[in-house]
């Protein structure tokens, strides 16, 4: 039956007579909505259901809205004692006598005879003392003494000195009018006052056409609405009768244009007044005061009305991931200290004095420390942790790459030499080496503790897309710092793999220098790839695996070269198959 912006009403509010009143209730049943709407009744048929008969389904659930009024007992007993004949003249009475008792007076009858199938005059013992209690009389009570009072008050002030017989000309229907919105007064029916606009702030009575057991129809007030005092007063308190499809209906139907929005929604008012449309805020805005979405701010998300904080996420040692790189790393410390053993125990073997055992021992110290410095990694980010990172991911580069450069130059420079002379080329004795590596390490230390003197590599929040609710701890490293250390190792992997590919035509009895070229070729391709991928990753547990990982292919690559290697060929190779020779001893320790 309604279409368009009006398909969700319930309710209609119907001004008309019981005649029209009936003709539209007949319509909606018709139509097959007799369950549908909820009538609300004009004062024109408002507690009146004589001429609903086949359409009380459809007048189930009517409300009717009208003025409170009480019943006066004095006009109630007055009413019930009169008679027809001293009242046979009032036309008024004569008429209502009809309508009453149902029947035509046989001398000049005021309603249509047709109506009526009995004679008044057959009934002599008619009386009006079961007459029902007549209650809107109190409301005329109350009209008459508001004129009253206001024209009372307009005589005292403006024609206290007009006599009598010039009253009328004295009396100004305006001014009669600004006395009556002054006028307050007890009446029957409760205090009697105007606002402004002339309304009375009366009182409301709310009634409902409800269903008794015995199919009987009527209204039952329920409840009255006092404007002055703004407060509801429950008179009914049983469950009340709905329309729908049932007879047990017992909530109210909504008649709303639109339903109410969520926390996460915003109204945008469409049309008229209580029509709107919902607009879903996106997942990272709220309802602010002004009825707008509004982005919450960094690190919070919103939570129904109010944004909240963001727990920031770091990798944690019960995490996958983190108890992964703990395993890699535990394996690679306990194959490092096994090697070290090694090497401890064969140090005054040919084959372990040929590969500098001063420098490999630094290099030793530097893979262990690669090894250990994922733990930092795996740590809570802290102003302490985020310094330990640095420091532990750069000098274990620096202590693997720096003695390994040191021994690639040695190498080349030695063969290099043995072309032209048999002398030994200076600096090339075990404690120059030492001196000239830790030279090198000890560069890249004061680099970055002056680096990190000025600005501190700090653990801070990092909202990697601020319309996600993903906040994680990081380190936030000063680009300098980060930039200048990582460029200083890389320049020692090139130069040792520069220097490792000059040294590749050696005598082939002597393979160090493959060994040496496939450590600095292997680093040199882990970080090209390593560097760049660096700045283009937005997560941290991500971040933290790819430089753990590096750290540890890093590691893991010089251990097995270098000197893993060499436990092979003392335990399976015979000594004839060493590759070293006593010409080659200069090489060695010397």
């Amino acid at each position: 039956m309604l279409a368009g912006e009006n398909r969700r009403a319930r309710l209609v509010v119907v001004y008309a007579f019981r005649a029209q009143a009936a003709a539209l209730m007949t319509a909606i049943q018709r139509a097959g909505a007799s369950s549908y709407f909820v009538l609300l009744a004009s004062d024109g048929w408002a507690d009146s259901i004589d001429e609903f008969d086949g359409v009380e389904d459809v007048a189930l659930g009517t409300l009717s809205l009208k003025s409170y009024a009480r019943t006066i007992p004095q006009f109630n007993d007055f009413w019930r004692s009169l008679k027809f004949g001293e009242q046979a003249s009032n036309p008024w009475f004569r008429q209502y006598w009809e309508y009453y008792f149902d029947c035509v007076l046989t001398e000049a009858p005021l309603i249509n005879q047709s109506a009526f199938t009995k004679s008044c005059a057959k009934e002599d013992s008619l009386t009006l003392s079961n007459h029902p209690d007549v209650i809107e009389n109190s409301m005329i009570n109350d009209a008459v003494y508001a004129f009253a009072y206001g024209l009372h008050y307009l005589i005292e002030e403006r024609c206290s000195s007009v006599e009598l017989a010039d009253i009328n000309s004295c009396i100004k229907a305006s001014s009669l009018l600004d006395y009556l919105r002054k006028v307050s007064f007890l009446g029957f029916n409760g205090p009697i006052e105007f606002d402004e606009n002339g309304d009375i702030r009366g009182k409301y009575s709310i009634s409902i056409l409800q269903r008794d057991p015995f199919k009987k129809f009527h209204f039952l007030t329920f409840g009255v609405w006092d404007v002055s005092t703004r407060k509801w007063d429950m008179r009914h308190n049983n469950t009340l009768q709905w329309p729908g499809d049932n007879t047990s209906v017992t909530l109210p139907p909504t008649s709303t244009c639109s339903d109410g929005c969520t926390t996460m929604q915003r109204r945008i008012e469409i049309r008229k007044n209580c029509c709107w449309e919902c607009i879903q805020c996106q997942e990272y805005e709220v309802v602010a005061a002004d009825g707008n979405c509004t982005p919450c701010p960094m690190f919070t998300w919103p939570n129904d009305t109010k944004c909240l904080p963001i727990e920031g996420m770091y990798l944690r040692w019960s995490s996958v991931t983190a108890v992964f790189l703990i395993l890699l790393s535990s394996v690679g410390l306990i194959a490092s200290l096994l090697v070290s053993v090694f090497f401890i125990r064969n140090k005054d073997t040919k084959l372990i004095k040929a590969c500098s055992r001063e420098l490999s021992a630094i290099m030793m110290i530097g893979i262990m420390f690669s090894y250990l410095s994922v733990f930092f990694f795996i740590l809570p980010p802290t102003n302490v942790t985020c310094v330990l990172r640095l420091c532990g991911f750069n000098f274990s580069f620096t202590a693997i790459y720096a003695p390994l450069l040191t021994r690639t130059v040695r190498i080349y420079r030695i063969f290099t030499a043995r072309k032209t002379t048999v002398r030994r080329p200076k600096y090339t004795c075990p404690k120059a080496q030492i001196v000239i590596s830790a030279s090198i390490i000890a560069v890249m230390l004061i680099i970055m503790c002056i680096f990190i003197t000025i600005k501190p590599p700090v653990a801070t929040k990092f909202q990697p897309v601020v319309t996600q609710s993903h906040v994680e701890i990081i380190c936030q490293n000063a680009i300098g710092t980060f930039m200048s250390i990582v460029i200083f190792n890389i320049l020692l992997i090139v130069a040792a793999a520069v220097f490792a590919f000059r040294t590749r035509m050696v005598p082939d009895n002597f393979n160090e220098s493959k060994f040496i070229a496939a450590v600095a070729y292997m680093t040199i391709v882990l970080w090209l790839a390593f560097v760049p991928s660096l700045f283009l990753i937005t997560h941290e547990e991500v971040r933290v695996l790819f430089v753990t990982g590096a750290m540890l292919i890093s590691a893991t690559c010089a251990l097995v070269c270098l000197f893993v290697t060499k436990i092979y060929a003392l335990y399976m190779c015979r000594q004839e198959q060493w590759n070293v020779r006593t010409t080659m001893a200069d090489v060695g320790d010397g």
